[in-house]
Order: C-alpha cells, then sequence, then structure tokens
C-alpha cells in the first residue's frame, strides 16, 4: 500500500509498505480520509515542540472497517469510523485518574507514532468510533478537532454552561469548533475573533454570530456591548501567537479563566504581571477523553455543530506536498484541507 511519510521538514516521501495485519484487538481500516491540522502544519516546518521527523502524520483519520480481530469489540465490517489517536500507559497518576490524556507516556498517533496518511490503516478497536449515519468520511475527520474544542469548552466551564459567555481568540478551526462546542454545551452567548474575514466569515455560517475583527474594533468595547459591564466568563486563547496572547491578558477582567487552546511553535513575551495582579486562572487543555468525542458525534449527529462548512479544499493522497504548500501559499483563504484516499 502506499504510505506517505514527512521525512524531514517540508519533504514527503511516498512509500511503498506491507498492508497492515490485523491483531486480534484491532480493526484494520481502509482510510478515506486524513485532515490536516495545524499541528501538523507545525511538523511540516519542524517548528512543533513535540514532533519530530520522520513522521507520518494524520491523526485526524476517518475509514471504513474493512477487517477485524477476534477481540475486537462492537465494530462490524462496513462501519464507517473515526480515531481517536491516543496510547496511553494506564498505568500512571494521570491514567489511574481518569486523565490519561495527560498520560505521562502519552503517545499520538501521527505526531509520535505513525498516522493514517496511508491506504490503510490498523490500531487498537477500541480508538475507532462509529460515526452518525450519513457521515462521510471527510466530515469524520472533523470530529477529532470538535472534540478538541469539547473538551477546552469544559476545561473552562467546568462548573456548567448555563448562563455562560464566552470569548474565542482565533477563528481558525480550532477556535471556530471550539465557540461551537460552547453554544452545543449550553454557553449563553459566545464572541469570536480574528483578523481575517474569511475565517470570521466561515464562523458565522456555522452560527457564530458574534465574529468580530480585532484588527479593526475596539474589542474590549465590543465585549462590554455584547456581554455587559461584568464582560467574559472565560477566554478561549485559539491563536497561540504572542499578540493573541497578550490582548487576552489585556482585556480579561480580573479573575478571568483563560483557557490556553492554541499550539504555541515558538516561546511568547507575555506581561505575567497581569496574570498575578489580576489573578486570573489560566488553564491549559490537551487533546480529549472518551466522553468528549461521544459529545462531539452527538452534536454531529443533532445537527447541533456544521462541520462540512470548515472543508475547503481536498487534495488526493498523492498530493499530499501540493496541499501542504497550497495551505502555506494561501493561509488567508484556507480553513480545513482534506486529503482524500
Amino acid at each position: 500500500m502506499k504510505q506517505i511519510i514527512l521525512r524531514e521538514p517540508k519533504k514527503f516521501e511516498t512509500l511503498e509498505v506491507p498492508r497492515p495485519v490485523c491483531g486480534e484487538n484491532e480493526a484494520l481500516i481502509k482510510v478515506g480520509a486524513v485532515g490536516i491540522c495545524g499541528s501538523d502544519i507545525h511538523a511540516y516546518h519542524g517548528e512543533h515542540p513535540f514532533i519530530s521527523c520522520p513522521i507520518v502524520l494524520g491523526h485526524e483519520t476517518a475509514g471504513e472497517v474493512v477487517e477485524l480481530g477476534a477481540k475486537a469489540g462492537c465494530l462490524k465490517v462496513g462501519d464507517l469510523v473515526v480515531l481517536r489517536p491516543q496510547l496511553v500507559c494506564g498505568k500512571c497518576l494521570q491514567c489511574r485518574e481518569g486523565r490519561y490524556n495527560i498520560c505521562n507516556s502519552l503517545k499520538v498517533l501521527g505526531c509520535q507514532e505513525a498516522g493514517g496518511s496511508c491506504d490503510y490503516y490498523a490500531a487498537d478497536a477500541r480508538l475507532f468510533y462509529k460515526l452518525p449515519d450519513g457521515v462521510d468520511c471527510k466530515v469524520g475527520t472533523l470530529v477529532e478537532p470538535l472534540a478538541v474544542g469539547v473538551h477546552a469548552a469544559k476545561r473552562g466551564l467546568s462548573g456548567g454552561f448555563a448562563g455562560k459567555r464566552a470569548l474565542v481568540i482565533g477563528a481558525g478551526t480550532i477556535g471556530n469548533v471550539t465557540a461551537q462546542s460552547l453554544l452545543a454545551l449550553g454557553a449563553e452567548n459566545v464572541i469570536i475573533t480574528d483578523v481575517s474575514e474569511f475565517k470570521l466569515e466561515l464562523a458565522r455560517k456555522c452560527g457564530i454570530a458574534n465574529a468580530v475583527n480585532s484588527a479593526n474594533t475596539d474589542l474590549a468595547g465590543y465585549v462590554a456591548e455584547k456581554f455587559g459591564p461584568d464582560g467574559a466568563d472565560v477566554i478561549f486563547e485559539c491563536t497561540a501567537s504572542e499578540a493573541g496572547t497578550n490582548q487576552t491578558l489585556d482585556i480579561a477582567r480580573k479573575g478571568t479563566v483563560i483557557v490556553i487552546v492554541g499550539v504555541y511553535g515558538h516561546h511568547v513575551s507575555t506581561n505575567m504581571g497581569n496574570v498575578q495582579d489580576r489573578e486570573y486562572s489560566l488553564v491549559g487543555t490537551l487533546m480529549y477523553l472518551h466522553e468528549d468525542y461521544v459529545d462531539a458525534i452527538r452534536f454531529l449527529q443533532e445537527g447541533k455543530v456544521d462541520l462540512k462548512s470548515l472543508i475547503t479544499n481536498e487534495f488526493p493522497l498523492d498530493k499530499t506536498a501540493e496541499a501542504y504548500r497550497y495551505i502555506e501559499e494561501n493561509r488567508d483563504k484556507v480553513q480545513k484541507v482534506i486529503i482524500t484516499v
């Protein structure tokens, strides 16, 4: 079968490798589509802090089950499924506490272990989730980032969502699905910001009505107008940029929970004095848990989220290198690029 490997930054190779053998606890899928994530872009440029070359990318993977091991559980051949790409030890403190998304030895399929950029892919059957009827593999790849948004939303509003107002900085894919997750979980109002009108219009199309360009708007004034004098209850920083981080620390009301969602490719200089003086709570968020996947799939099934509108471009597997170059050259015109297999 074909397998695409990122041999070194900005250099993909196509390999001919044996088709995987399905283990007794595994499911083998015919890969249908793979999403390109912001983390993949960082890896492509050699700037991801936790991904090294060579690596087979593809943690946003969906496909059709073609073979099941003897102990593979309740999936059926023919099911369309999406991968939850987490390998965990199950023994460390975090795993014992149910926080296996921050397992001490966490490995992410497509980041530290080979991912789904290939014709066929095998993994533990427990890591595959059946897609709702009528959802194809292309849309199915977006369940993974949606689960990231669901988990981030829960990290920021652990006390409940009713009556809460949230500000999301950055309308890329993760910012968009974080805002959609907040609304699906019951937040009263959500504002999303960006400097790209293209991404803001996509956000509006996905049902996030308060989408504002922070480059030409007094954001603090806009938040006060939409949320009232008490402002946002929680802020989600999804840009992983110095400018976005500092804007967040500047405009948050005292005592705000600030969730750091974006993956930073570089160290940033921030005003930590604001964190101390205003008693902010900085909260990290990483990936998701099983229940976040369940919620993400339920929201998709119930029509509470729009994932299809996020797909702006598609490339076949053998044009993977072209897809990454296209993203690099058209950052203001793309949201989610899908590799079809």
